[in-house]
Protein backbone atom coordinates (compact mmCIF):
# COMPACT_ATOMS: atom_id res chain seq x y z
CA UNK A 1 0.00 0.00 0.00
CA UNK A 2 2.74 2.18 0.73
CA UNK A 3 4.59 1.84 -2.64
CA UNK A 4 1.43 2.42 -4.49
CA UNK A 5 0.52 5.53 -2.95
CA UNK A 6 1.34 7.46 0.19
CA UNK A 7 0.37 7.49 3.37
CA UNK A 8 -1.75 10.02 4.55
CA UNK A 9 -0.56 12.16 6.73
CA UNK A 10 -1.62 15.14 9.71
CA UNK A 11 -1.91 18.41 7.98
CA UNK A 12 -3.37 20.29 11.25
CA UNK A 13 -0.82 20.27 13.82
CA UNK A 14 -0.96 22.40 16.85
CA UNK A 15 1.92 24.77 17.92
CA UNK A 16 3.22 21.87 20.20
CA UNK A 17 3.29 19.46 17.88
CA UNK A 18 5.32 21.73 15.41
CA UNK A 19 7.49 22.31 17.56
CA UNK A 20 8.20 18.64 18.15
CA UNK A 21 8.67 17.95 14.03
CA UNK A 22 11.18 21.04 14.56
CA UNK A 23 13.04 19.38 17.49
CA UNK A 24 13.12 16.42 16.05
CA UNK A 25 15.07 17.79 12.99
CA UNK A 26 17.36 19.36 14.83
CA UNK A 27 17.88 16.76 17.46
CA UNK A 28 16.48 18.49 20.54
CA UNK A 29 14.00 18.46 23.59
CA UNK A 30 10.61 19.30 22.36
CA UNK A 31 8.64 20.34 25.51
CA UNK A 32 5.52 22.48 26.49
CA UNK A 33 5.22 25.56 28.61
CA UNK A 34 2.91 24.51 30.72
CA UNK A 35 4.37 21.67 33.45
CA UNK A 36 1.99 18.94 34.91
CA UNK A 37 2.61 15.69 36.92
CA UNK A 38 1.92 12.83 34.57
CA UNK A 39 -1.08 11.37 36.60
CA UNK A 40 -2.62 14.83 35.62
CA UNK A 41 -1.23 14.95 32.15
CA UNK A 42 -3.09 11.33 31.36
CA UNK A 43 -6.42 13.33 32.00
CA UNK A 44 -5.61 16.64 30.75
CA UNK A 45 -7.57 17.43 27.47
CA UNK A 46 -5.70 20.88 27.38
CA UNK A 47 -4.45 20.48 23.57
CA UNK A 48 -1.48 22.91 24.68
CA UNK A 49 0.02 19.27 26.32
CA UNK A 50 -0.91 16.77 24.09
CA UNK A 51 0.34 15.18 21.11
CA UNK A 52 -1.11 12.63 18.76
CA UNK A 53 0.30 9.35 18.58
CA UNK A 54 -0.08 9.49 14.63
CA UNK A 55 2.59 12.30 14.32
CA UNK A 56 4.37 9.95 16.49
CA UNK A 57 4.34 7.04 14.10
CA UNK A 58 4.89 9.65 11.21
CA UNK A 59 8.30 10.64 12.43
CA UNK A 60 9.57 7.59 13.32
CA UNK A 61 8.43 6.08 9.32
CA UNK A 62 10.48 9.24 8.28
CA UNK A 63 7.64 10.54 6.74
CA UNK A 64 8.91 14.34 8.16
CA UNK A 65 11.62 14.39 6.28
CA UNK A 66 15.34 13.59 8.02
CA UNK A 67 15.57 13.44 11.64
CA UNK A 68 18.98 14.06 13.73
CA UNK A 69 20.11 11.33 15.01
CA UNK A 70 19.68 11.95 18.16
CA UNK A 71 16.55 11.14 17.56
CA UNK A 72 12.66 12.20 19.02
CA UNK A 73 12.79 13.66 22.55
CA UNK A 74 10.06 14.44 24.01
CA UNK A 75 8.97 15.51 27.52
CA UNK A 76 6.10 16.30 29.62
CA UNK A 77 3.09 15.72 27.40
CA UNK A 78 0.08 13.41 26.84
CA UNK A 79 0.22 10.85 23.56
CA UNK A 80 -3.51 11.31 22.50
CA UNK A 81 -4.34 7.68 21.19
CA UNK A 82 -2.47 4.11 20.75
CA UNK A 83 1.15 4.88 19.90
CA UNK A 84 1.31 1.93 17.29
CA UNK A 85 4.54 1.61 15.98
CA UNK A 86 3.61 -2.60 14.98
CA UNK A 87 6.27 -3.62 12.57
CA UNK A 88 7.68 -0.15 11.69
CA UNK A 89 11.64 -0.11 10.76
CA UNK A 90 12.52 3.61 12.54
CA UNK A 91 14.82 5.43 11.04
CA UNK A 92 15.35 6.88 14.49
CA UNK A 93 14.57 6.58 18.60
CA UNK A 94 11.82 7.60 20.60
CA UNK A 95 12.36 9.26 23.81
CA UNK A 96 9.24 10.31 26.23
CA UNK A 97 10.25 11.27 29.49
CA UNK A 98 7.57 12.17 32.17
CA UNK A 99 4.68 11.53 29.51
CA UNK A 100 1.62 9.76 29.90
CA UNK A 101 0.20 7.22 27.04
CA UNK A 102 -3.00 6.09 28.65
CA UNK A 103 -3.82 4.50 25.57
CA UNK A 104 -0.65 2.11 25.58
CA UNK A 105 2.06 1.30 23.27
CA UNK A 106 1.77 -1.66 20.54
CA UNK A 107 5.04 -1.88 19.01
CA UNK A 108 5.41 -5.81 18.02
CA UNK A 109 7.80 -6.43 15.50
CA UNK A 110 9.13 -2.88 15.05
CA UNK A 111 12.60 -1.86 14.76
CA UNK A 112 13.69 1.14 16.51
CA UNK A 113 17.27 2.35 17.47
CA UNK A 114 16.27 2.93 20.84
CA UNK A 115 12.74 3.50 23.37
CA UNK A 116 12.82 5.79 26.22
CA UNK A 117 10.41 6.20 28.94
CA UNK A 118 11.24 7.36 31.40
CA UNK A 119 9.44 8.66 34.67
CA UNK A 120 6.55 7.93 32.13
CA UNK A 121 2.60 6.61 32.67
CA UNK A 122 1.66 4.02 30.22
CA UNK A 123 -1.62 1.57 30.60
CA UNK A 124 0.79 -1.42 28.75
CA UNK A 125 3.77 -1.87 26.49
CA UNK A 126 2.66 -4.58 24.18
CA UNK A 127 6.37 -5.21 22.43
CA UNK A 128 6.22 -8.66 21.04
CA UNK A 129 9.54 -9.37 18.76
CA UNK A 130 10.37 -5.37 19.57
CA UNK A 131 14.36 -5.20 18.17
CA UNK A 132 15.89 -2.16 19.02
CA UNK A 133 19.74 -1.36 18.14
CA UNK A 134 20.15 -0.15 21.89
CA UNK A 135 18.68 0.44 24.70
CA UNK A 136 14.93 0.06 26.57
CA UNK A 137 14.71 2.07 29.12
CA UNK A 138 11.85 2.78 31.46
CA UNK A 139 13.24 4.22 34.98
CA UNK A 140 10.88 5.34 37.28
CA UNK A 141 8.02 4.55 34.75
CA UNK A 142 4.23 3.90 36.00
CA UNK A 143 2.51 0.98 33.96
CA UNK A 144 -1.06 -0.11 35.18
CA UNK A 145 -2.63 -2.72 32.38
CA UNK A 146 -5.11 -5.56 32.82
CA UNK A 147 -5.83 -8.70 30.94
CA UNK A 148 -4.03 -11.84 30.85
CA UNK A 149 -0.97 -10.92 28.41
CA UNK A 150 0.35 -8.51 30.49
CA UNK A 151 1.38 -4.93 31.24
CA UNK A 152 4.56 -5.05 29.31
CA UNK A 153 5.06 -7.87 27.00
CA UNK A 154 8.62 -8.38 25.69
CA UNK A 155 8.18 -12.44 23.85
CA UNK A 156 10.87 -12.70 21.90
CA UNK A 157 12.14 -9.09 21.68
CA UNK A 158 15.61 -8.49 21.39
CA UNK A 159 17.11 -5.66 23.15
CA UNK A 160 20.54 -5.05 21.58
CA UNK A 161 21.59 -3.05 24.46
CA UNK A 162 20.10 -2.79 28.25
CA UNK A 163 16.98 -2.88 30.06
CA UNK A 164 16.61 -1.11 32.93
CA UNK A 165 13.38 -1.08 34.46
CA UNK A 166 14.97 0.15 37.79
CA UNK A 167 12.28 1.85 40.27
CA UNK A 168 9.07 1.15 37.52
CA UNK A 169 5.48 0.63 39.35
CA UNK A 170 3.96 -2.36 37.70
CA UNK A 171 0.66 -3.54 38.28
CA UNK A 172 -1.77 -5.77 36.66
CA UNK A 173 -4.85 -6.96 38.60
CA UNK A 174 -5.96 -9.88 35.92
CA UNK A 175 -2.60 -11.10 34.18
CA UNK A 176 1.32 -11.19 34.42
CA UNK A 177 2.82 -7.97 34.86
CA UNK A 178 6.10 -8.57 32.81
CA UNK A 179 6.02 -11.41 30.06
CA UNK A 180 8.82 -12.25 28.68
CA UNK A 181 9.38 -15.19 26.99
CA UNK A 182 12.35 -15.98 24.86
CA UNK A 183 13.91 -12.18 25.39
CA UNK A 184 16.99 -11.87 24.26
CA UNK A 185 18.71 -8.61 26.19
CA UNK A 186 22.78 -8.23 25.10
CA UNK A 187 23.38 -6.21 28.08
CA UNK A 188 21.76 -6.33 31.80
CA UNK A 189 17.95 -6.16 32.58
CA UNK A 190 17.54 -4.15 35.51
CA UNK A 191 15.19 -3.69 37.98
CA UNK A 192 16.04 -2.42 40.96
CA UNK A 193 13.80 -0.70 43.46
CA UNK A 194 11.29 -1.85 40.90
CA UNK A 195 7.45 -2.32 42.32
CA UNK A 196 5.56 -5.62 40.04
CA UNK A 197 1.83 -6.69 41.49
CA UNK A 198 0.92 -8.98 39.10
CA UNK A 199 -1.46 -12.31 39.19
CA UNK A 200 -1.92 -15.96 37.58
CA UNK A 201 -0.85 -18.87 37.06
CA UNK A 202 1.99 -17.30 34.24
CA UNK A 203 3.89 -15.13 37.18
CA UNK A 204 4.02 -11.61 38.05
CA UNK A 205 7.68 -11.48 36.11
CA UNK A 206 7.58 -14.35 33.30
CA UNK A 207 11.27 -14.93 31.88
CA UNK A 208 10.52 -18.26 30.31
CA UNK A 209 13.89 -18.67 28.28
CA UNK A 210 15.21 -15.46 28.15
CA UNK A 211 18.72 -15.04 27.23
CA UNK A 212 19.94 -11.75 29.59
CA UNK A 213 23.47 -11.52 28.22
CA UNK A 214 25.21 -9.41 31.36
CA UNK A 215 23.41 -9.04 35.09
CA UNK A 216 19.95 -9.06 36.27
CA UNK A 217 19.54 -7.12 38.65
CA UNK A 218 16.77 -7.54 41.08
CA UNK A 219 18.30 -5.37 44.22
CA UNK A 220 15.77 -4.23 46.47
CA UNK A 221 12.62 -5.49 44.20
CA UNK A 222 9.13 -5.96 45.28
CA UNK A 223 7.01 -8.56 43.27
CA UNK A 224 3.73 -9.65 43.97
CA UNK A 225 1.34 -12.33 42.96
CA UNK A 226 -1.57 -13.28 45.16
CA UNK A 227 -2.63 -16.36 42.50
CA UNK A 228 0.74 -17.64 41.21
CA UNK A 229 4.54 -17.25 40.86
CA UNK A 230 6.26 -14.19 41.95
CA UNK A 231 8.98 -14.96 39.20
CA UNK A 232 8.72 -17.54 36.60
CA UNK A 233 12.26 -18.28 34.89
CA UNK A 234 12.36 -21.78 33.68
CA UNK A 235 14.85 -22.22 31.17
CA UNK A 236 16.48 -18.81 32.04
CA UNK A 237 19.70 -17.63 31.24
CA UNK A 238 21.81 -15.24 32.58
CA UNK A 239 25.33 -15.06 31.26
CA UNK A 240 26.70 -12.84 34.41
CA UNK A 241 24.76 -12.51 38.11
CA UNK A 242 21.26 -12.80 39.11
CA UNK A 243 21.07 -10.34 42.27
CA UNK A 244 18.32 -10.30 44.65
CA UNK A 245 19.83 -8.56 47.27
CA UNK A 246 16.84 -7.43 50.00
CA UNK A 247 14.46 -8.42 47.50
CA UNK A 248 10.82 -9.01 48.87
CA UNK A 249 8.72 -11.87 46.97
CA UNK A 250 5.44 -13.14 47.21
CA UNK A 251 3.65 -15.72 45.56
CA UNK A 252 1.54 -18.88 46.01
CA UNK A 253 0.71 -21.67 44.78
CA UNK A 254 2.50 -24.88 43.90
CA UNK A 255 4.93 -23.90 41.28
CA UNK A 256 6.55 -21.38 44.09
CA UNK A 257 7.24 -18.14 44.57
CA UNK A 258 10.45 -17.79 42.79
CA UNK A 259 10.65 -20.94 39.94
CA UNK A 260 13.98 -21.03 38.29
CA UNK A 261 13.67 -24.81 37.06
CA UNK A 262 16.52 -25.69 34.62
CA UNK A 263 17.92 -22.29 35.07
CA UNK A 264 21.98 -21.01 34.28
CA UNK A 265 22.74 -18.14 36.18
CA UNK A 266 26.09 -18.27 34.44
CA UNK A 267 27.51 -16.22 37.70
CA UNK A 268 26.60 -15.53 40.95
CA UNK A 269 23.14 -15.99 42.52
CA UNK A 270 22.75 -13.65 45.68
CA UNK A 271 19.66 -13.50 47.73
CA UNK A 272 21.21 -12.44 50.54
CA UNK A 273 18.72 -10.67 52.84
CA UNK A 274 15.77 -11.39 50.47
CA UNK A 275 12.36 -12.10 51.95
CA UNK A 276 11.01 -14.76 49.99
CA UNK A 277 6.92 -15.92 50.83
CA UNK A 278 4.94 -18.54 49.71
CA UNK A 279 1.48 -19.68 51.81
CA UNK A 280 0.83 -22.45 49.21
CA UNK A 281 4.05 -24.01 48.16
CA UNK A 282 7.99 -23.50 47.89
CA UNK A 283 9.49 -20.47 48.19
CA UNK A 284 12.11 -20.91 46.03
CA UNK A 285 11.55 -24.19 43.21
CA UNK A 286 14.75 -24.44 41.38
CA UNK A 287 15.12 -28.23 40.28
CA UNK A 288 17.99 -28.64 38.02
CA UNK A 289 19.16 -25.06 38.24
CA UNK A 290 22.77 -24.41 37.01
CA UNK A 291 25.15 -21.67 39.27
CA UNK A 292 28.87 -21.22 38.47
CA UNK A 293 29.60 -18.78 40.87
CA UNK A 294 28.09 -19.78 44.05
CA UNK A 295 24.75 -19.31 45.85
CA UNK A 296 24.54 -17.02 48.42
CA UNK A 297 21.33 -16.32 50.83
CA UNK A 298 22.96 -15.29 53.59
CA UNK A 299 20.35 -13.97 56.57
CA UNK A 300 17.38 -14.38 54.11
CA UNK A 301 13.92 -14.93 55.50
CA UNK A 302 11.97 -17.73 53.51
CA UNK A 303 8.57 -19.40 54.12
CA UNK A 304 7.52 -22.38 51.70
CA UNK A 305 4.37 -24.45 52.71
CA UNK A 306 4.01 -27.96 51.04
CA UNK A 307 5.86 -31.09 50.58
CA UNK A 308 7.92 -30.17 47.72
CA UNK A 309 9.70 -27.98 50.71
CA UNK A 310 10.55 -24.39 51.41
CA UNK A 311 13.93 -24.01 49.49
CA UNK A 312 14.42 -26.95 46.84
CA UNK A 313 17.26 -27.05 45.27
CA UNK A 314 16.90 -30.85 43.66
CA UNK A 315 19.86 -31.95 41.43
CA UNK A 316 20.85 -28.41 40.91
CA UNK A 317 24.70 -27.68 40.06
CA UNK A 318 26.76 -25.24 41.88
CA UNK A 319 30.07 -24.30 41.29
CA UNK A 320 31.38 -22.53 44.28
CA UNK A 321 30.01 -21.98 47.37
CA UNK A 322 26.61 -22.57 48.76
CA UNK A 323 25.82 -19.75 51.53
CA UNK A 324 22.27 -21.39 52.91
CA UNK A 325 22.89 -19.30 55.77
CA UNK A 326 19.18 -17.72 56.28
CA UNK A 327 17.41 -16.10 59.15
CA UNK A 328 14.52 -18.05 59.07
CA UNK A 329 13.38 -20.91 57.21
CA UNK A 330 9.76 -22.24 58.03
CA UNK A 331 7.54 -24.88 56.28
CA UNK A 332 4.98 -26.07 58.10
CA UNK A 333 3.87 -28.36 55.87
CA UNK A 334 7.27 -30.67 54.67
CA UNK A 335 10.82 -30.20 54.47
CA UNK A 336 12.21 -26.48 54.73
CA UNK A 337 15.39 -27.59 52.49
CA UNK A 338 15.46 -30.22 49.49
CA UNK A 339 18.86 -30.50 48.42
CA UNK A 340 18.56 -34.24 46.97
CA UNK A 341 20.66 -35.12 44.33
CA UNK A 342 22.32 -31.49 44.37
CA UNK A 343 26.41 -31.13 43.05
CA UNK A 344 28.13 -27.91 45.24
CA UNK A 345 31.86 -27.75 44.49
CA UNK A 346 32.50 -25.21 47.19
CA UNK A 347 31.96 -24.92 50.46
CA UNK A 348 28.31 -26.21 51.77
CA UNK A 349 27.39 -23.32 54.83
CA UNK A 350 24.16 -25.07 55.50
CA UNK A 351 20.89 -23.24 57.18
CA UNK A 352 21.81 -23.58 61.21
CA UNK A 353 18.10 -22.27 61.99
CA UNK A 354 16.55 -26.06 60.84
CA UNK A 355 17.49 -26.99 64.15
CA UNK A 356 16.37 -24.57 66.67
CA UNK A 357 17.97 -25.90 69.85
CA UNK A 358 21.31 -26.07 68.35
CA UNK A 359 21.96 -29.88 69.04
CA UNK A 360 24.63 -31.55 68.23
CA UNK A 361 25.40 -35.04 66.99
CA UNK A 362 23.32 -37.91 67.79
CA UNK A 363 20.79 -37.73 70.74
CA UNK A 364 19.76 -40.24 73.00
CA UNK A 365 15.88 -38.98 73.41
CA UNK A 366 15.51 -36.96 70.04
CA UNK A 367 14.97 -33.56 69.04
CA UNK A 368 12.25 -31.60 70.32
CA UNK A 369 12.21 -29.77 66.47
CA UNK A 370 12.62 -33.02 64.41
CA UNK A 371 9.35 -31.95 62.41
CA UNK A 372 11.81 -29.33 60.92
CA UNK A 373 13.11 -31.66 58.23
CA UNK A 374 15.50 -31.84 55.37
CA UNK A 375 16.05 -33.85 52.10
CA UNK A 376 20.03 -34.43 51.61
CA UNK A 377 20.14 -38.11 50.03
CA UNK A 378 22.60 -38.01 46.90
CA UNK A 379 24.29 -34.06 47.85
CA UNK A 380 27.80 -33.79 46.99
CA UNK A 381 30.11 -31.01 48.76
CA UNK A 382 33.97 -30.93 49.48
CA UNK A 383 33.62 -29.22 52.73
CA UNK A 384 31.13 -28.19 55.99
CA UNK A 385 31.22 -24.26 56.59
CA UNK A 386 29.15 -22.04 59.09
CA UNK A 387 27.98 -25.45 61.00
CA UNK A 388 30.02 -28.21 63.00
CA UNK A 389 29.75 -32.12 61.18
CA UNK A 390 28.46 -32.76 64.55
CA UNK A 391 25.70 -29.96 63.66
CA UNK A 392 25.36 -31.67 60.51
CA UNK A 393 25.01 -35.35 61.75
CA UNK A 394 22.41 -33.98 63.64
CA UNK A 395 20.57 -32.79 61.09
CA UNK A 396 20.93 -36.38 58.94
CA UNK A 397 19.84 -38.10 62.48
CA UNK A 398 16.70 -36.08 63.61
CA UNK A 399 15.83 -33.84 61.00
CA UNK A 400 15.81 -36.53 57.72
CA UNK A 401 12.18 -38.16 57.29
CA UNK A 402 13.63 -41.52 55.60
CA UNK A 403 17.11 -43.23 56.46
CA UNK A 404 19.57 -42.58 53.52
CA UNK A 405 23.17 -44.65 53.69
CA UNK A 406 24.55 -41.52 51.10
CA UNK A 407 24.85 -38.57 53.46
CA UNK A 408 26.33 -40.22 56.02
CA UNK A 409 29.24 -41.62 53.74
CA UNK A 410 29.52 -37.97 52.35
CA UNK A 411 29.89 -36.59 55.66
CA UNK A 412 32.72 -39.21 56.45
CA UNK A 413 34.12 -38.83 53.10
CA UNK A 414 34.41 -34.96 54.03
CA UNK A 415 35.93 -35.23 57.41
CA UNK A 416 38.08 -37.62 56.51
CA UNK A 417 39.19 -35.51 53.78
CA UNK A 418 40.52 -32.96 56.27
CA UNK A 419 42.60 -35.22 58.36
CA UNK A 420 39.79 -36.19 60.79
CA UNK A 421 39.61 -40.00 60.54
CA UNK A 422 38.53 -40.05 64.29
CA UNK A 423 35.45 -37.76 63.08
CA UNK A 424 34.18 -40.20 59.80
CA UNK A 425 34.18 -43.05 62.06
CA UNK A 426 32.08 -41.53 64.34
CA UNK A 427 29.80 -40.37 61.25
CA UNK A 428 29.53 -43.90 60.02
CA UNK A 429 28.69 -45.33 63.48
CA UNK A 430 26.07 -43.54 63.45
CA UNK A 431 24.53 -44.18 59.95
CA UNK A 432 24.97 -48.21 61.73
CA UNK A 433 22.92 -46.92 64.51
CA UNK A 434 20.46 -45.47 61.92
CA UNK A 435 20.45 -48.27 59.61
CA UNK A 436 19.60 -50.44 62.81
CA UNK A 437 17.04 -47.86 63.94
CA UNK A 438 14.99 -46.56 61.03
CA UNK A 439 15.54 -49.08 58.43
CA UNK A 440 15.94 -52.89 60.76
CA UNK A 441 14.19 -54.70 57.65
CA UNK A 442 17.44 -54.04 55.32
CA UNK A 443 19.41 -56.03 57.75
CA UNK A 444 17.23 -59.02 57.31
CA UNK A 445 15.98 -61.21 60.06
CA UNK A 446 16.05 -61.04 64.23
CA UNK A 447 19.06 -63.03 64.42
CA UNK A 448 21.03 -60.49 61.60
CA UNK A 449 19.76 -57.88 63.71
CA UNK A 450 20.56 -59.16 66.79
CA UNK A 451 24.27 -59.87 64.98
CA UNK A 452 24.19 -56.99 64.18
CA UNK A 453 23.70 -54.86 67.38
CA UNK A 454 26.18 -57.23 69.30
CA UNK A 455 28.94 -56.44 66.41
CA UNK A 456 27.99 -52.24 66.91
CA UNK A 457 28.16 -52.88 71.00
CA UNK A 458 31.98 -55.00 70.55
CA UNK A 459 33.42 -53.11 67.45
CA UNK A 460 31.77 -50.28 66.84
CA UNK A 461 30.79 -51.88 63.54
CA UNK A 462 34.80 -52.23 63.13
CA UNK A 463 35.17 -48.40 63.10
CA UNK A 464 36.53 -48.86 66.87
CA UNK A 465 38.83 -51.85 66.59
CA UNK A 466 40.56 -51.16 69.83
CA UNK A 467 37.40 -51.80 71.95
CA UNK A 468 38.13 -55.61 70.40
CA UNK A 469 41.68 -55.64 72.12
CA UNK A 470 40.69 -54.15 75.20
CA UNK A 471 37.82 -57.36 75.01
CA UNK A 472 40.42 -59.26 74.43
CA UNK A 473 42.20 -58.62 77.24
CA UNK A 474 39.34 -58.58 79.57
CA UNK A 475 38.60 -62.50 78.47
CA UNK A 476 42.01 -63.41 78.91
CA UNK A 477 42.18 -61.84 82.27
CA UNK A 478 39.25 -63.58 83.33
CA UNK A 479 40.88 -66.52 81.96
CA UNK A 480 43.79 -66.46 84.11
CA UNK A 481 41.65 -65.16 86.78
CA UNK A 482 39.95 -68.58 86.96
CA UNK A 483 43.00 -70.25 86.72
CA UNK A 484 43.88 -68.93 89.92
CA UNK A 485 40.56 -69.71 91.21
CA UNK A 486 41.06 -73.08 89.95
CA UNK A 487 44.46 -73.62 92.05
CA UNK A 488 42.86 -72.85 95.11
CA UNK A 489 39.85 -74.99 94.64
CA UNK A 490 40.17 -78.56 96.53
CA UNK A 491 38.90 -81.45 95.09
CA UNK A 492 39.81 -83.86 97.73
CA UNK A 493 42.38 -83.87 100.83
CA UNK A 494 45.67 -82.87 99.52
CA UNK A 495 44.81 -81.72 96.07
CA UNK A 496 43.26 -78.69 94.11
CA UNK A 497 41.44 -78.52 91.02
CA UNK A 498 44.70 -76.92 89.35
CA UNK A 499 48.23 -78.38 90.99
CA UNK A 500 51.48 -79.11 89.76
CA UNK A 501 51.90 -82.06 87.24
CA UNK A 502 53.00 -85.47 89.33
CA UNK A 503 55.64 -86.71 87.90
CA UNK A 504 55.28 -90.29 86.19
CA UNK A 505 56.58 -92.37 88.76
CA UNK A 506 54.62 -90.59 91.92
CA UNK A 507 52.38 -92.67 94.65
CA UNK A 508 48.87 -91.78 93.21
CA UNK A 509 48.14 -91.55 96.93
CA UNK A 510 50.84 -89.06 97.04
CA UNK A 511 49.72 -85.44 97.94
CA UNK A 512 49.50 -82.71 95.27
CA UNK A 513 51.96 -79.84 95.44
CA UNK A 514 50.26 -76.68 94.44
CA UNK A 515 51.25 -74.34 91.92
CA UNK A 516 52.85 -70.74 92.18
CA UNK A 517 50.46 -67.71 91.35
CA UNK A 518 52.59 -66.87 88.19
CA UNK A 519 52.48 -70.62 87.22
CA UNK A 520 48.58 -70.46 87.38
CA UNK A 521 48.06 -67.30 85.60
CA UNK A 522 50.39 -68.54 83.21
CA UNK A 523 47.90 -72.03 82.78
CA UNK A 524 45.02 -69.31 82.33
CA UNK A 525 46.64 -67.51 79.56
CA UNK A 526 48.04 -71.00 78.34
CA UNK A 527 44.49 -72.24 78.24
CA UNK A 528 42.72 -69.26 77.17
CA UNK A 529 45.23 -68.06 73.94
CA UNK A 530 43.65 -69.56 70.40
CA UNK A 531 47.55 -69.95 69.35
CA UNK A 532 50.51 -70.94 70.80
CA UNK A 533 51.62 -71.83 74.39
CA UNK A 534 53.58 -70.70 77.25
CA UNK A 535 54.84 -74.18 78.16
CA UNK A 536 53.33 -73.98 81.53
CA UNK A 537 50.97 -76.76 81.16
CA UNK A 538 53.88 -79.08 81.28
CA UNK A 539 54.56 -78.12 85.13
CA UNK A 540 51.05 -76.62 86.34
CA UNK A 541 47.68 -77.77 84.43
CA UNK A 542 44.21 -78.97 85.63
CA UNK A 543 43.17 -82.15 86.90
CA UNK A 544 40.35 -82.98 84.72
CA UNK A 545 39.95 -86.32 86.77
CA UNK A 546 38.43 -84.30 89.29
CA UNK A 547 34.73 -82.91 88.78
CA UNK A 548 36.18 -79.31 89.61
CA UNK A 549 38.78 -79.87 87.09
CA UNK A 550 36.67 -80.63 84.31
CA UNK A 551 34.03 -77.77 85.41
CA UNK A 552 37.20 -74.92 84.99
CA UNK A 553 38.38 -76.62 81.66
CA UNK A 554 35.08 -76.66 80.34
CA UNK A 555 34.85 -72.66 81.24
CA UNK A 556 38.10 -72.49 80.03
CA UNK A 557 37.20 -73.82 76.79
CA UNK A 558 34.29 -71.53 76.10
CA UNK A 559 36.90 -68.42 77.13
CA UNK A 560 38.72 -69.78 74.45
CA UNK A 561 36.29 -70.21 71.73
CA UNK A 562 35.45 -66.20 72.57
CA UNK A 563 38.71 -65.48 72.32
CA UNK A 564 38.72 -66.95 69.21
CA UNK A 565 36.06 -65.16 67.86
CA UNK A 566 37.50 -61.88 69.01
CA UNK A 567 40.64 -62.29 67.72
CA UNK A 568 39.32 -62.92 64.54
CA UNK A 569 36.97 -59.89 64.34
CA UNK A 570 39.63 -57.05 65.75
CA UNK A 571 41.86 -58.46 62.57
CA UNK A 572 38.98 -57.94 60.83
CA UNK A 573 37.97 -54.69 61.89
CA UNK A 574 42.05 -53.67 61.80
CA UNK A 575 41.81 -54.72 58.07
CA UNK A 576 38.60 -53.26 56.70
CA UNK A 577 37.05 -56.58 56.11
CA UNK A 578 33.94 -56.18 57.87
CA UNK A 579 32.80 -52.72 57.42
CA UNK A 580 29.59 -52.23 55.62
CA UNK A 581 29.00 -49.07 54.00
CA UNK A 582 24.89 -50.07 54.09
Amino acid sequence: MDEMQPSPMLTDLTELEQQVVDAARRGEVARPAIAMMVEKLAVTDNPELQVRAELLRELLRGLRGDLDPRGIQVGGVRVVGKLDLDHVAATTGLDLFRCALPDGIACRHAQLRYLYLNDSLLTYLDADGLRTDSNLFMRDATVTGTGEKGAIRLLGAHIAGELSLSRVAITNTTGPALTADSLRVDDGLFMTDATVTGTGQSGAIRLLGAHIAGQLGMGHVTITNTTGPALTGDGLRVDDGLFMRDATLTGTGESGAIRLLRAHIAGQLGMDHATITNTTGPALAADSLRVDSGLFMTDATVTGTGESGAIRLHSARINGQAALGVSRLDNSLGPLLVLSEAQITGALFPPTVVCPAGIQGASRHGCPDSARTITAHGLTYPSLRGLSWRQWLHLLVDHTETYWPQPFQQLAATERAAGHDNNAREVLITQQHELRRRAPEALGNRLARARHALWGWLGRYGYRAHRLVTALAVVLTLAAALSVLAGHVTTHPGHHAAERVPPAAARPDAPGAPCSPVELVGLGIDRGLPLGTTGIRAHCDLDTTTGWGQTFTVILWVLQALLWGLATLAIAAYTGLVRKPT
